[in-house]
């Protein structure tokens, strides 16, 4: 059986994903990562002691394209 055989994991597209994960994804910096978490704009969780521990920080993927998508900039909106 090879990858392109298997059905597709249904829970691929609620992986939780880091910071760092997150970044690469959105091809940002680490640190934007955090302001659009810490702005209320892109849906995060932290775990662990105090609230802005950065080693607890975890994201659903299906967060971060959702809000990848809301930010896509219609053709018209740009001229």
């Amino acid at each position: 059986m090879t990858t392109e055989d298997r059905a597709p994991d249904p829970d691929q597209a609620d992986e939780l994903l880091n910071a760092k994960q997150v970044a690469a994804l959105m091809k940002v910096h680490v640190a934007t990562v955090y302001r659009l978490a810490d702005a209320g704009l892109l849906k995060a969780m932290r775990f662990g002691v105090g609230e802005k521990r950065r080693r607890g920080f975890r994201c659903k993927r299906s967060n971060v394209e959702a809000y990848m998508q809301e930010s896509e900039i219609l053709t018209q909106e740009v001229a």
